[in-house]
C-alpha cells in the first residue's frame, strides 16, 4: 500500500525522520527496570514508558521475563489493569514497553495519608472500595489463567478520580501455557507480603489462592498499617515467619481493637497458611467483602472510657448508636432521682427514638467499662430506609408509640 504522504502531512503526522516517542524524563525506578514520562508525537500523549536495565538486558532469562510482562499485561484488557500500547527496542538495544500513564498516587502512599489513620472509617470504607477494584482485576486475570504473585500495595495506583489499576506484572504466571519439566526457580514476590508456597521455589505450586493471600495481605495493611510481615531484619528469620504465616492476628496489633472482627475474620481466613483453608477464590474472598460493606459494619466508630457519658438526657441529637463493645447502663431522672432503666452491651441499640423524632433524648448513656459503638446518622437510615418511604412512616409511628409509652411509665418532673 503506497502512502499519501501529502495526507500525513495534513493530518499533522509526518514526524520529519524525528523519534515518535519524546523523553520527558525518570519518574520511577524499581530493581529490574525505569519508569519513564515520554511524549506521543504521533497521538499527542504522554505515555509511561517501562525500560529493562542495561545490564539486565543482557541476560536472556531477564529479556524473556521483561518480553513476557509485556505481552502477559497487554491481553489482560480490563478497567483495573494498566493498557499496555506498545513493546520495542530503543536506540541503544534497551527493550521496552510503554502503557497508559497514570496519574495519581500507589496504594502504599494513598494508606500514609495522615487522613485516614488506621481504624477510621474513612479509610476502611474508601479502602475495602478500592480493594473491591483490584479483585476485579485479579478475578479477570485468574479467568485468562494468570496469576500475579506479587500483590502489595506498591503494586496497586489510585488515580486522581477515583480510577484503580494493578500494576508491574513482571513476576506473573501463565498457567494457561503448554506446561513444561517441573524446575525450581527463583523466589518470586515481596517477602512482607508473601505466600508461603512462594518460598519453596516451584511455579507449580502456586495457584488462584497464592494471590488470594497476596489480597489478604493488602487487606490487612489496610485494617492495621503495617503489612504482614515487617522488613528488615535477618533474612532467615523472615522467610521462616512466611513459611509459617507468622503474622501478628489483627486484633493483637496496636490499632486491632478499632478493626471490626467480621472483616478480620475476612482478612485472616485469606491469609491463612494452608492454602486449602484460604478462599478457593478471588470471587468468594470479593463477596465476602462486599457483604461487609453492604451489612454498614464500616459505619464510624467511636470510643468512650468507663464513667463517660455518651449521650446526655434532655438533649437533641440526630445519631444513634450500636455497641460493639463493652457495656453501658441508661437512666433517666424521675421526680429528682436518677433511676436505671437496662444495662446494655454488644449488638444493644440506644438513641434511636431521638434521631427519628427528633425530640430530645429520653435517657442519659454513660459508659460502664470502656465502650465502642457504631454510629448511625439520620441521614444513614434514610439512605438505607427512605424515612420519607412507607417504611419510614411506620419506623416513626413505632417509635412515636414508645414515646408516649414511655412517659406514661416514668413521668419526669
Amino acid at each position: 500500500m503506497v502512502q499519501d504522504d501529502r495526507r500525513d502531512r495534513e493530518l499533522g503526522i509526518e514526524l520529519d525522520g524525528g523519534a515518535r516517542l519524546v523523553d520527558a524524563g525518570e519518574i520511577g525506578r524499581g530493581g529490574t527496570a525505569a519508569i519513564r514520562r515520554v511524549h506521543d508525537r504521533v497521538l499527542e500523549r504522554e505515555v509511561a514508558m517501562k525500560v529493562l536495565r542495561r545490564e539486565l538486558g543482557r541476560d536472556a532469562a531477564w529479556k524473556e521475563r521483561f518480553v513476557g510482562e509485556a505481552r502477559i499485561t497487554g491481553r489482560l484488557e480490563h478497567p483495573n489493569i494498566v493498557p499496555v500500547h506498545d513493546l520495542g527496542v530503543g536506540d541503544a538495544g534497551e527493550l521496552y514497553f510503554t502503557m497508559k500513564l497514570v496519574r495519581g498516587i500507589d496504594l502504599e502512599a494513598w494508606l500514609a495519608d495522615a487522613s485516614r489513620p488506621p481504624g477510621s472509617s474513612e479509610r476502611l470504607s474508601e479502602g475495602l472500595e478500592v480493594f473491591v477494584k483490584v479483585c476485579d482485576a485479579l478475578a479477570f486475570a485468574h479467568s485468562r489463567g494468570v496469576l500475579h504473585r506479587d500483590l502489595k500495595p506498591a503494586n496497586v495506583m489510585v488515580g486522581e478520580f477515583g480510577q484503580v489499576y494493578v500494576m508491574d506484572w513482571g513476576y506473573a504466571r501463565d498457567t494457561s501455557a503448554p506446561a513444561g519439566p517441573a524446575r525450581s526457580e527463583p523466589v518470586v514476590g515481596t517477602l512482607s507480603f508473601m505466600a508461603p508456597e512462594q518460598i519453596g521455589g516451584r511455579a507449580e505450586a502456586c495457584d488462584e489462592r497464592t494471590d488470594v493471600f497476596g489480597l489478604g495481605a493488602i487487606l490487612y495493611v489496610i485494617l492495621t498499617g503495617v503489612p504482614p510481615y515487617p522488613s528488615g531484619g535477618d533474612l532467615f528469620e523472615r522467610f521462616a515467619a512466611v513459611r509459617a504465616a507468622a503474622y501478628t492476628p489483627i486484633q493483637d496489633t496496636p490499632g486491632g481493637p478499632a478493626v471490626p472482627r467480621a472483616i478480620a475474620a475476612i482478612a485472616e481466613r485469606a491469609l491463612a497458611r494452608d492454602p486449602g483453608e484460604r478462599y478457593p477464590s478471588v470471587v468468594a474472598l470479593q463477596a465476602d467483602v462486599q457483604r461487609f460493606l453492604r451489612r454498614g459494619f464500616h459505619l464510624p466508630r467511636l470510643s468512650f472510657p468507663p464513667g463517660s457519658t455518651i449521650v446526655r438526657e434532655g438533649d437533641s441529637g440526630d445519631e444513634a448508636y450500636i455497641v460493639v463493645r463493652g457495656t453501658c447502663v441508661a437512666s433517666k431522672t424521675v421526680g429528682g432521682e436518677r433511676r436505671v432503666l437496662r444495662h446494655m452491651g454488644p449488638g444493644e441499640v440506644f438513641g434511636e427514638m431521638g434521631m427519628l423524632s427528633s425530640l430530645p433524648r429520653s435517657a442519659t448513656v454513660e459508659a460502664v467499662s470502656p465502650v465502642t459503638v457504631l454510629v448511625v446518622k439520620k441521614s444513614d437510615l434514610d439512605d438505607e430506609v427512605g424515612l420519607d418511604s412507607w417504611l419510614g412512616t411506620l419506623l416513626r409511628a413505632v417509635v412515636a408509640r414508645f414515646r408516649d409509652h414511655d412517659a406514661r411509665l416514668h413521668p419526669s418532673d
